[in-house]
C-alpha cells in the first residue's frame, strides 16, 4: 500500500491525537511505567496538537486517506515520532524521518537534534544518529541524540582578508562589546599572533554567518566568541560550530573543554547542555593586564 508524506492540517488534529495516544499505551508502555505514560499522553489531547501545530512543522504519512504516523520538526530538533502500532516495522517511520532530514536541510539546519524515548532508541542509531546524553525527568529517561546533515554552509579556519569587516560587525551585533580589551579587531589581531589555528567560520557563500574562536593550553580547552547571525540562527549552526572545534581540539589532544557564560545570558546554558556540557560548581574570576590593553582600559 502506498504512503504519502504531507504537512498536517489543522483538521488533522484529532486523527493525530488517537495515533500519539494509541503508540504510547501499546509500544512506550513496554518501556515506562504507567504514571510516566499518562504524563506524555496529557501533552498529546487534540487541543494540544493543534497548539503544536502553530509552533512545528508538523507531518503526517497518510495511507488511503488514514493518517498511519506522525513527526514534526522544531527548529532544528525532531519530536513526537510515532508510528500507528499495527502498522510498525514496515518502514513508514523510516520513510517520515526522510522527510524530515530533506526540509531541515532546506532550512539550512547542520546538526539534527531528537530528544528519543527508550523505545524509539534503538530506531534513531539505525538512521545515523548517536547518543549525546541522557536526561532525566523523574522516572522517566529520555536519550538526547544528533546526527550531523550534510550542510551548505562549510566551516573553516579564519582568513583575515576576507572575513575580518564581517566578523567585527557580527561580534559588535552578538556580543556589544564596549570595553577596550574585548574590541573584536584587537580580539582578532591577538589571536591571529598566537596561530594556533583554532579560530573558525561559517559561512553562506561568501557571507559570515558564525564564529567560534577555541584555546588550548596544552591540557584543557576552552570555547569563546560563539556566535550567530541572528537569521540564521535555531538551524544546528551553533551545534556545528562547537563539535568542530570539539573536534579540532581532541585531535590536539585536548582532555577536558571549558567554557564561560556571561551574566545575564543563562538563557545559554540549555544549549550547552544539549551538547553535553554541564555546569560546575566553579567561581570564575579574572585579571585584566592593563599594560597590554589600549588606553589602560
Amino acid at each position: 500500500m502506498s504512503t504519502a508524506v504531507r504537512l498536517a492540517e489543522a483538521a488533522d488534529a484529532e486523527a493525530i491525537s488517537q495515533l500519539i495516544l494509541a503508540a504510547l499505551h501499546s509500544s512506550n508502555a513496554r518501556d515506562y511505567p504507567a504514571d510516566v505514560i499518562a504524563r506524555v499522553a496529557g501533552n498529546f489531547t487534540p487541543d494540544a496538537v493543534r497548539e503544536l501545530l502553530k509552533r512545528r512543522r508538523v507531518l503526517v504519512a497518510v495511507q488511503d486517506e488514514a493518517i498511519v504516523a506522525t513527526a514534526s520538526l522544531d527548529g532544528n530538533v525532531v519530536r513526537s515520532v510515532f508510528v500507528d502500532p499495527a502498522l510498525q516495522g514496515q518502514g513508514i517511520g523510516r520513510l517520515l524521518m526522510i522527510e524530515i532530514e530533506l526540509r531541515a536541510r532546506e532550512a539550512g539546519v547542520t546538526v539534527l537534534s531528537v530528544p528519543s524515548s527508550l523505545t524509539a532508541e534503538p530506531f534513531y542509531t539505525k538512521l545515523g544518529f548517536h547518543t549525546v546524553r541522557n536526561v532525566y525527568h523523574g522516572n522517566e529517561r529520555t536519550v538526547v541524540m544528533e546526527k550531523a546533515l550534510s550542510s551548505r554552509h562549510p566551516i573553516g579556519p579564519y582568513r583575515d582578508r576576507l572575513h575580518r569587516a564581517q566578523v567585527v560587525a557580527l561580534w559588535q551585533e552578538a556580543f556589544g562589546y564596549d570595553s577596550a580589551h574585548n574590541l573584536p579587531s584587537l580580539a582578532i589581531d591577538k589571536k591571529l599572533a598566537v596561530n594556533d589555528g583554532l579560530f573558525f567560520v561559517a559561512t553562506d557563500k561568501k557571507v559570515v554567518i558564525g564564529t567560534l574562536l577555541a584555546g588550548y593550553d596544552g591540557h584543557r580547552g576552552w570555547l569563546y566568541s560563539v556566535a550567530v547571525r541572528a537569521d540564521y540562527r535555531r538551524q544546528g549552526l551553533g551545534a556545528s560550530l562547537v563539535r568542530h572545534a570539539e573536534q579540532a581540539l581532541t585531535a590536539l589532544g585536548c582532555m577536558k573543554i571549558n567554557l564561560q557564560i556571561t551574566g545575564g545570558n543563562e538563557a545559554v546554558v540549555g544549549f550547552y547542555e544539549a551538547l553535553g556540557y554541564g555546569v560546575e560548581p566553579r567561581i570564575s574570576m579574572g585579571k585584566k593586564i592593563a599594560d597590554n590593553i589600549p588606553n589602560g582600559a
